[in-house]
């Protein structure tokens, strides 16, 4: 599987390259957190002085929260139908990485878990 990351900019001298484009080639049979670990592990995300830096993760919809001093993410709740309408195009599923600074990630995390993406 082909997937194509973005990433929000840390910094002002980090403006200079964006939108910090990569794409990887996983296993076709990776989850999306699994997806989301190798991301991690590839040292795709700036690490922040300090060590706590939060990112949310979305794909048409939010995916996952990160937190440089988690040692997981932590995924949102997807249903089925929601893995199917994630953002793809050619056949490559799009991620993009929202830096939050250092916001509290528990904070990121209960805000989108309680976001509303359409009028109810």
């Amino acid at each position: 599987m082909r997937i194509y990351l973005t990433r929000s900019s840390v910094c002002a001298a980090d403006d200079l390259e964006p939108p910090h484009q990569r794409e990887l080639k996983l296993p076709d049979s990776d989850s999306l957190e699994q997806i989301i670990v190798a991301v991690i592990k590839s040292n795709y995300l700036p690490k922040i002085s300090g060590g706590y830096a939060t990112w949310s993760v979305t794909s048409v919809i939010p995916v996952a929260v990160i937190a440089q001093q988690w040692a997981d993410p932590r995924m949102l709740f997807l249903l089925p139908k929601d893995l199917e309408n994630l953002d793809r195009k050619d056949g490559v599923l799009r991620l993009h990485f929202n830096y939050h600074a250092q916001i509290e990630p528990e904070t990121v995390l209960n805000v989108l878990r309680e976001l509303c993406l359409r009028a109810i």
